[in-house]
C-alpha cells in the first residue's frame, strides 16, 4: 500500500526472519561467533533466552544459517509433546524414514546409527529446538540423552535450546543438574536500549529502501517508540508499520511523535500510557 509512496522496496516491519533485516548489535556479534564456535567444535550445549518478542527465533535462525555452511542442521519449531515425538522430529530433520518404526527404543537405536554414519562422514549435526520451555521433563530428559551418544570421545550431535526465561529458570532446579552441566554458553536476549532501537528501525528502512527513500523518523518519535515497546523488537515492528500507514493516509514522509502518538492511542489492547505529542523542530528527522 505504502511502499510507492515512501518508495521503498519492501515492508521495511514485515515480522519474520528474513536474515537481511537482523540488526547485529556487538553484543549479537559476539553472542554469534560464540555459539558457532561452540557447536562447530563440539564443545557442549547451547541455551538462547529471552522474553516474548525479543529475537530468538530470529537469532536462532540466523545461527542455523551459518552452521549450514559446515553442518547439517535440524531445527524443531514446536515443542515435541514427548521423548518419542521429539525422536522422530530430530530423525526426519534428518531425512530419517521413521514410518515403520513405533518403538522408542528402536528409534534410539536407528537415530544413533544415523549420527554415527554423518559422523564418519565427517558430517557435523545440530539440533536446534525452539519454544524449549514448554517441553515435557521427558523430552528435556531424551535432549540430555541424545547429547550423551558419542564416538571418538565426540558428541554425534550438538543441541542448541531457545526459550523463554522459564527455560533458564527451569534448567536451575535440581533434577535437571545433569542436563545444566552439559550447558557451556548461555546467551539472554535482552531489550534494546533507546539508542539500539533507534538503530534498529533506521536500519531495517536502510533494507527497505530505493535510491532516494522518502520516509523520516523525528528523534522525539524514535524516543516515544522506544519507551512504548520498552525495546522488544517485534512490537518495535508492529507500532512503525501502523506509523507507515497512517503517514501515508497523511500524505506525510515524516513520523513525528504526534503519528507515534496517534497509532499508540489506537493500540487499545497495549496497557499504554501515552502523554500528549510535544512540539518538535523542524528539519531533524532522519
Amino acid at each position: 500500500m505504502y511502499l510507492k509512496f515512501f518508495n521503498l522496496k519492501e515492508f521495511p516491519f514485515a515480522v519474520g526472519a528474513d536474515p537481511r533485516f537482523f540488526y547485529e548489535s556487538g553484543i549479537h556479534a559476539e553472542a554469534l561467533a560464540n555459539m558457532q564456535y561452540v557447536v562447530e567444535q563440539r564443545k557442549g550445549m547451547v541455551v538462547i533466552t529471552g522474553e516474548v518478542g525479543a529475537g530468538k527465533t530470529f537469532l536462532s535462525n540466523i545461527l542455523a544459517g551459518r552452521l549450514e555452511r559446515v553442518a547439517q542442521v535440524v531445527m524443531v519449531t514446536h515443542p515435541p509433546d514427548s521423548a518419542k515425538q521429539l525422536l522422530r522430529a530430530v530423525a526426519e530433520g534428518l531425512d530419517i524414514k521413521t514410518t515403520r518404526i513405533d518403538d522408542k527404543l528402536d528409534l534410539v537405536a536407528q537415530l544413533e546409527k544415523s549420527l554415527e554414519r554423518l559422523y564418519r562422514r565427517g558430517k557435523l549435526v545440530a539440533a536446534l529446538f525452539d519454544e524449549a520451555q514448554d517441553m515435557p521433563d521427558e523430552a528435556l530428559e531424551q535432549i540430555r540423552l541424545l547429547w550423551n551418544m558419542e564416538r571418538d570421545a565426540h558428541r554425534l550431535i550438538q543441541v542448541v535450546l531457545v526459550g523463554q526465561p522459564q527455560l533458564r529458570d527451569r534448567l536451575r532446579l535440581e533434577k535437571w543438574e545433569s542436563l545444566r552441566q552439559r550447558v557451556v554458553l548461555s546467551y539472554h536476549l535482552g531489550r534494546l536500549s533507546p539508542q539500539e532501537t533507534a538503530r534498529y528501525i533506521l536500519h531495517r528502512r536502510q533494507v527497505a529502501s530505493q535510491n532516494g527513500c522518502l520516509l523520516r523518523f523525528t528523534p522525539q518519535a524514535l524516543e516515544r517508540i522506544h519507551q512504548a515497546t520498552r525495546g522488544i523488537p517485534r512490537l518495535v515492528n508492529i507500532i512503525c508499520d501502523n506509523c507507515l500507514l497512517i503517514a501515508y493516509a497523511k500524505n506525510a514522509f515524516t513520523i513525528n511523535d504526534a503519528v507515534v502518538c496517534e497509532v499508540l492511542r489506537d493500540m487499545t489492547c497495549w496497557p499504554i500510557q501515552t502523554a500528549p505529542a510535544q512540539a518538535e523542530p523542524t528539519g531533524d528527522a532522519l
